[in-house]
């Protein structure tokens, strides 16, 4: 079989090629633009109208085989301005061009397909009007020097006939290569190592090229896989930040446990799993949010909040009811899940529905979780000493209680203002209902929180939380709380007895 070199024919047909360049290149450019369009208009209103096989409405096959035939066409015209030692940048920069050209309308195409089933963030939808932007621009630059190639005009002087003739067809051009007749293996062997040595030679001209070619290659393969991974598909954890619109959420902590915060078992055979979920909204207005829809996803169940559980976990904040959002403030609330199961719960934040063919889709961001899991543990006794709380779920922090006593009665004086420089003190007096007496305790380094756990031991007997109630006033003496208790309860061989949630220790 004889074949004849290639460059006769690319210098013959030189105009011709770059007709086709420009009618192929033409083609991508109209149908890029639509896809920048739809990502633009997307990113500007929030919606975008559904058809049937969205992908294939904007990719469809053809773009793909043309732009691997643009590649293969610059990569043929580039090896033969090369070897005429013509320039060389043009085909060059098309040929980097196409080739992320043709990864990124892969990469639409799976975007496209799973738009039905997806909500991207708006940090998403802005690299995709970025990236089909470039993508539908710089076809400008292309399309004008192949225009201008294959229809011979001179642009500022630019003397394409000279140009074409200076390429200089020779008869080494127009030579005839024999593939096969009989097969010398003298002769193989000879044209196999003179390759190899043409291949090496050619290998060491070009290695500036080449390395820039494969290096903007691996960087395009790695930027749209980290793209995919971190940004248009990433996988939320605890601590990330989600920002839907103006409104900016974050897990901050979750909690597994099947008891009160009383120590109580709420229900047999079920475990709750509560989120401590902090709410950042940026708009310029009060807000109220639909967290109903928000729903826990353990393997195929799914599991909604409950809000008649709320006095069962005071100790870990309020719960979200619909509460009123200020504008330009932090809140932090829980969510309570009742479960049968919860290895491998996910998080799915509600975004927002949207209506295909008569049917309602409902669209989540899934959050993986690490659940806190209590356990219990006694710390022991301590008698005016810091108390360690890396072991309770607060994981930091240190409680010193100074002082406690049981007293009839406790006063206090305070200051209430009228007006900025008009201010008067005032006294007031906290007396126990009926025959009970009042529990004053000084502490240091802790929250109030802390006292939702308090415990009293007094003669060997534990009197629990819900037995004794809190009395403290919201302008009381910083650092001290008062407690209402049974007159029954004496000074003597008292003891304060915390139980964290499983962990335990006594202050006496």
């Amino acid at each position: 079989m004889i074949i004849r070199k290639p460059y006769a024919f690319l210098i013959k047909y030189f105009k011709i090629i770059h007709i086709f360049l420009f009618l192929a290149i033409s083609y991508l450019l109209f149908k890029t633009r639509d896809i920048y369009i739809f990502y633009r208009d997307f990113l500007r209103n929030g919606t975008y109208t559904y058809v049937e096989n969205m992908a294939s409405q904007f990719i469809n096959p053809f773009m793909i085989i043309l732009t691997i035939l643009l590649i293969g066409s610059f990569l043929a015209i580039y090896f033969l301005m090369k070897q005429k030692e013509k320039k060389v940048l043009y085909y060059l920069e098309a040929i980097i061009f196409y080739f992320l050209s043709l990864i990124l309308l892969i990469y639409f195409i799976n975007v496209l397909n799973q738009l039905e089933n997806q909500t991207y963030t708006n940090q998403a939808l802005v690299i995709f009007r970025d990236l089909s932007m470039v993508l539908y621009y710089a076809n400008y630059y292309f399309i004008v020097i192949a225009f201008v190639r294959g229809f011979g005009f001179n642009v500022k002087k630019f003397n394409f006939d000279k140009d074409l003739k200076e390429l200089d067809i020779t008869e080494e051009d127009r030579e005839e290569i024999e593939l096969g007749k009989g097969l010398d293996y003298e002769n193989v062997t000879d044209f196999l190592r003179r390759r190899k040595r043409n291949f090496s030679y050619y290998l060491k001209e070009n290695s500036f090229i080449l390395i820039v070619f494969f290096t903007i290659v691996i960087l395009s393969l790695g930027g749209y896989f980290a793209i995919n991974k971190y940004v248009l598909n990433k996988t939320y954890y605890e601590g990330d930040i989600i920002e839907l619109g103006k409104m900016e959420y974050v897990i901050n902590k979750s909690y597994i446990t099947d008891k009160d915060y009383f120590g109580n078992i709420i229900k047999n055979n079920k475990k709750y799993l509560i989120l401590d979920i902090g709410l950042n909204n940026l708009y310029e207005k009060d807000v109220k949010l639909n967290l109903e829809n928000s729903r826990i996803k353990v393997g195929e169940k799914v599991y909604y909040s409950k809000n008649n559980l709320a006095n069962k976990f005071l100790d870990l904040g309020d719960v979200y009811t619909n509460q009123t959002l200020k504008s330009n403030t932090n809140s932090n609330y829980i969510l309570i899940y009742e479960l049968e199961e919860y290895e491998n719960a996910i998080f799915q934040l509600y975004q927002g529905k949207s209506v295909q063919n008569n049917e309602t889709i409902y669209h989540y961001q899934d959050i993986n979780l690490a659940p806190y899991t209590f356990f219990e543990k006694d710390l022991g006794e301590f008698t005016n000493e810091e108390i360690s709380l890396d072991s309770t779920y607060f994981q930091n922090g240190k409680l010193l209680i100074s002082s406690f006593s049981i007293i009839n009665e406790d006063s206090y004086t305070y200051q209430k203002c009228n007006s900025e420089n008009e201010c008067q003190e005032y006294k007031k007096v906290i007396v126990p209902n009926g025959n009970n007496n009042l529990l004053k305790i000084n502490y240091s380094g802790v929250s109030k929180n802390i006292f939702y756990y308090l415990n009293l031991k007094n003669k060997n007997q534990v009197i629990k939380y819900e037995n004794i109630k809190n009395v403290t006033p919201d302008n009381y003496i910083e650092n001290t709380v008062l407690f209402e208790i049974p007159s029954n309860i004496s000074s003597e061989d008292l003891k304060l007895y915390f139980n964290i949630r499983g962990i335990t220790f006594t202050i006496k």
